[in-house]
């Protein structure tokens, strides 16, 4: 079946040595031609309706979105257990006191195959984010260690306007050869000290396939692989990789600002 053409943007890329400005064509996640093979493509548009009701109290979020999420994650993925991370609320309100926290308008992808070995080294800052939360599932390094197989799942909920005017835009995993993907060190992210790599995405010779969800709700999560052990030992594509985008089919006032929740959770399988 066809894409569906959903607007013309700019997306910024990487070239491994500075920011790369591109013209490229959004396509409609929504219209038939979109993936549907997870595995393969990296992402997937699920409804799911959360108990939260107030986006804003990160009590609530945390008492019950995290145990939602954790669940969702279990029976999407078919892993023995998930450990949801801390969501993290993005805004460009949020970014006032917190910079990381606005919309990222930068192709890349949350995690290199250097995840493994920092969430099973001993030595590595990332430990001192992780451990508590494997704690809190009566789970330690160990069983990070023995897992046959680790993947990281993320969420993006939009619960802002509907026409947001920097949604998330996600590429066709397999149409990005490991070729393209720069591996950058953050040292820093959140305030936390983590010293995680990510990957940036060199520019495409012609185009990549990219697509965005329009009107999402906030009964809609779009779901994103960023690790999985599988695939990188096959070789295959694990990364998928993302950005903001401004959409030029949205008014750029404040009623259109973007709100979204983001979460991810690490699935283990023994």
């Amino acid at each position: 079946m066809a894409d569906q053409t959903y607007c013309e943007t700019t997306f910024h890329y990487h070239d491994g040595v500075t920011g790369v400005a591109v013209a490229s064509t959004v396509l409609d996640g929504r219209g038939a031609g979109a993936p549907t093979d997870f595995e393969r493509r990296g992402f997937a548009l699920v409804e799911h309706e959360s108990a939260v009701v107030d986006w804003t109290d990160q009590h609530q979020v945390d008492r019950l979105y995290r145990p939602e999420l954790e669940r969702f994650a279990e029976e999407f993925t078919g892993c023995d257990t998930a450990v949801a991370f801390p969501v993290i609320a993005r805004s460009m309100e949020a970014a006032r006191t917190t910079p990381d926290y606005g919309p990222i308008e930068f192709v890349h992808s949350d995690f290199t195959d250097d995840y493994g070995p920092m969430v099973t080294e001993v030595d590595r800052p990332y430990r001192s984010f992780l451990d508590p939360l494997l704690a809190r599932h009566g789970l330690s390094r160990d069983d990070v260690v023995d897992a046959s197989r680790l993947m990281v799942l993320q969420w993006w909920r939009n619960v802002g306007p509907v026409d947001a005017d920097f949604p998330l835009a996600v590429c066709d995993a397999e149409t990005v050869p490991s070729a393209r993907l720069v591996r950058q060190m953050l040292p820093y992210y959140g305030g936390l000290r983590l010293d995680f790599e990510i990957f940036a995405v060199r520019p495409p010779e012609t185009s990549d396939r990219w697509f965005t969800f329009p009107r999402m709700t906030s009964d809609e999560v779009l779901v994103l692989r960023t690790y999985d052990s599988k695939l990188a030992d096959e070789g295959r594509a694990f990364w998928t990789p993302h950005s903001a985008f401004r959409d030029p089919r949205v008014p750029d006032d404040p009623s259109h600002r973007r709100s979204s929740i983001e979460a991810r959770a690490l699935c283990i399988w023994r």
